[in-house]
């Protein structure tokens, strides 16, 4: 976790999330290059992270993986290319919250 953080720290970071679109980060996440596969994860857990108990809720028995939410997001965006146009956030906030919707919300359509 510390190389993680240390390989993020390097990684110039963007003023504004919204700069990245789904387009772009699908892109990257087709690079195998430990510079992209570490910005990729970055970028997914702070969204994932950014959202949790406002769009999405895990149960508190769940554990899941930096690997594990990545995956979620790349299948997302594989299998919605018509929208992949918008901004990566919000499309990262729509796939985690069709997974694990709060309670109180009602859930989406799953990935």
């Amino acid at each position: 976790m510390k190389k993680l953080l240390v390989a993020l720290l390097m990684v110039p970071a963007m003023a504004r999330a919204e700069f990245e679109t789904g387009n772009t980060l699908y892109t990257k996440m087709q690079d195998q290059s430990n510079g992209e596969r570490m910005y990729v994860m970055g970028y997914v857990t702070g969204v994932f992270d950014a959202y949790q108990h406002i769009s999405h809720c895990l149960p508190s028995n769940v554990n899941v993986t930096i690997g594990q939410v990545t995956d979620i997001a790349r299948m997302y965006l594989q299998n919605n290319p018509s929208i992949r146009h918008k901004t990566a956030d919000v499309l990262l906030r729509d796939a985690f919250k069709a997974i694990w919707p709060c309670a109180n919300r009602p859930a989406r359509n799953p990935v």
